[in-house]
């Protein structure tokens, strides 16, 4: 583990803490006793060159790593001459916006996805920097942007008033640090004077995503506050990260910036052994190391810078760092995982395939072979697929099911229009409210993905509603015509049961012909083009009609008109038997299974003249009885 201690010398103050990284090529190795090693040291600050008034640097400036800023993954950002960091990097290059009323409603959004050190009008072309920083170890670095000692804009009087600040933002945890050193008051400058459009200092985060914007200010930092005309030294401020809104949590904190030393500066590193003998000066050192000899696990050295860091220049900083060297002839196993998509930085190699690697130093003079091996174990990202197309819609009332790849130990969090869903962990959601819809899933080895988003849009549905077109009186076996009256587009009616129904020969399929045997509901189902649907029903009531119709005379002459004596049935009606006598009761025709009638012929075929006969037949109706008719029939030819 790296240790380093930091010192601080000026002419008047001591005890203050300070920070700083000497960024070294390794500080942790293993070699063979009696190898010759040259170790390196450098600093990774940065001076940026915008000097101009109200512009954005022209730079895209890496952060270093992956920074969640509300829920959503950044590795650049731009920085602006008025006090704040952005997360959209189109901006670089551009003028930057100094009101925040302005700045907020731009065509271009300046402020949409921003972290606020203390916004308000500052004037680079008359002096200050702005410097910036990534270090640290791979999972544990942090990036410093640090505004020394720009001026206020508003002429002579407020270009004397200077604000130093930086904002560090943490790998892993996401964490915002706010440390202010000075933002000095100034009520009388343009730059912190103009309430109305939000000109003053202000200090917060502000996300905007759509139609959604997310924002939080530090308490008192507010566009309304008025921090600028009031001003403060040496404070700061922690936003913690949290699942739900407002998704950030304010703390003070003791006030202890970075010092950031410049790249510049590195031939004043001085180099020291375990004994704390003088070594030698400069980036680099080549060292055989023999103190202390063996049976002695390991050395190390210590590397040392003293000189300015940080923005005071007046004042003189000692920061060290050590290189710890340790011998071993054997073979040590280390174990890492890590997710898909991440680095694992093993002795100045960037792995990131499963495997088994080592590191070796090999001297041929004592033919040593000292390694120590990783076994490195890549787990997969969760399957964040659904199953479902960019859009999927339901009808209003429904329930939509959104299914995600199940994964054994892994937590779920569904999200709608980019917001948390309270209660959501599972890996299904029942969904009945229109939105965007996607889930986050975080695997039992600490691997999160989010899925695409799917828009879920619910569509209306048709009414409908069934009326009688024909009478509503009914025997047993009539044709009842039915309407259906809907509203909707596109609409497609079926109707039920089956066996009551047939289309009409016009097609028009709202309306239905039921052929109805007995009391029922005849029900009608529309659907619209979006396929949601409505339904009626209405009981039909009949009833057996069981009077059969029958001539008084017919003219069996064999003009093809009336030529036959039969009854007229009625739907569902079907004859027994049909017998016919003559005025001496004699028995002339019977018949149980007749398809025109009688003919009026006797038994042998014989023509019968003009005369009144007697007739008797027997039927059944659609109740199931049997019923009887008699009467007289008249033969005319």
């Amino acid at each position: 583990m790296k240790k380093y201690t930091i010192m601080l010398l000026f002419a008047m103050f001591s005890g203050l803490l300070a920070q700083a990284q000497i960024g070294l090529n390794f500080d942790d190795t293993l070699i063979c006793r009696g190898n010759t090693i040259t170790m390196g040291a450098s600093f990774t600050g940065q001076v940026n060159s915008l000097s101009s008034d109200d512009y954005f640097t022209n730079e895209v400036i890496p952060i270093g790593f992956t920074f969640s800023f509300y829920g959503k993954d950044y590795t650049k950002c731009v920085i602006s001459g008025n006090n704040f960091l952005s997360f959209d990097t189109t901006l670089a290059s551009l003028s930057s916006s100094y009101q925040y009323t302005t700045a907020i409603n731009s065509t271009n959004g300046q402020l949409n996805k921003v972290v606020m050190l203390g916004f308000q009008d500052l004037d680079l072309s008359k002096g200050g920097t702005l410097k910036y920083q990534t270090f640290g170890t791979p999972g544990q670095r942090r990036f410093i942007v640090e505004y020394c000692m720009v001026p206020k804009y508003g002429g002579t009087a407020c270009n004397a008033y200077k604000v130093t600040n930086q904002v560090i933002l943490y790998e892993g945890t996401n964490i915002i640090e706010f440390h202010t050193t000075d933002m000095p008051g100034t009520p009388t400058c343009p730059s912190t004077n103009g309430a109305g459009t939000g000109g003053n200092s202000i200090q917060g985060l502000r996300d905007v995503t759509g139609s959604v914007t997310n924002q939080i200010f530090t308490p008192n930092r507010a566009p309304a506050d008025l921090w600028g005309t009031i001003g403060s030294t040496n404070s700061s401020r922690r936003y913690t990260p949290m699942a739900t809104t407002p998704f950030y949590t304010i703390d003070s904190i003791p006030f202890n910036p970075w010092q950031i030393i410049e790249n510049a500066n590195s031939a004043l590193l001085k180099w020291y052994d375990a004994n704390g003998t003088y070594i030698g000066q400069g980036p680099t050192m080549t060292v055989t190391p023999t103190n202390p000899p063996p049976p002695a696990t390991g050395t190390f050295y210590t590397v040392e810078y003293t000189g300015s860091a940080g923005c005071d220049v007046t004042q003189s900083f000692t920061f060290k760092d050590t290189v710890n060297i340790r011998y071993d002839d054997k073979r040590v196993f280390v174990s890492q995982s890590l997710c898909a998509g991440e680095t694992y930085l093993f002795f100045g190699r960037l792995l990131y395939q499963t495997g088994v690697y080592d590191t070796t130093f090999k001297t041929a003079a004592l033919r040593c072979d000292s390694q120590i091996i990783l076994t490195l174990t890549v787990n997969p990202k969760p399957n964040v697929t659904l199953n479902e197309n960019d859009k999927v819609k339901m009808c209003q009332g429904d329930t939509y099911v959104f299914r995600a790849v199940k994964t054994a130990g892994a937590t779920y969090q569904w999200l709608r229009n980019g917001s948390p869903i309270p209660g959501a962990g599972a890996d299904t959601l029942a969904a009945t409210a229109a939105g965007s819809y996607r889930v986050k899933i975080v695997t039992n080895k600490g691997c999160t993905d989010t899925s695409k988003s799917v828009e879920l849009l619910v569509k209306p549905n048709p009414t409908v509603k069934i009326s009688y077109v024909s009478q509503n009186d009914f025997c047993a076996e009539d044709t009842v015509t039915l309407k259906a009256t809907a509203t909707g587009n596109n609409l497609e009616y079926v109707w039920t049961p089956d066996e009551y129904l047939r289309k009409t020969t016009t097609g028009i399929y709202d309306i239905a012909e039921a052929i109805v045997p007995k009391t029922g509901y005849v029900k009608v189902k529309v659907f619209n083009g979006d396929m949601c649907s409505a339904s009626d029903s209405v009981l039909i009531k009949v009833h057996p009609c069981c009077e059969i119709g029958m001539p008084t005379a017919f003219t069996p002459n064999g003009d093809g008109r009336n030529d036959y004596f039969m009854p007229v049935l009625q739907i569902g009606q079907k004859i027994v038997s049909f017998q016919v006598f003559n005025r001496r009761g004699q028995l002339i025709f019977d018949n149980d299974n007749m398809t025109k009638g009688w003919d009026g012929k006797d038994k042998d075929g014989n023509p019968l003249n003009n005369d009144v006969f007697m007739y008797i037949i027997k039927y059944n109706c659609s109740d199931g009885k049997i019923y009887e008719e008699k009467g007289d029939i008249t033969i005319v030819r």
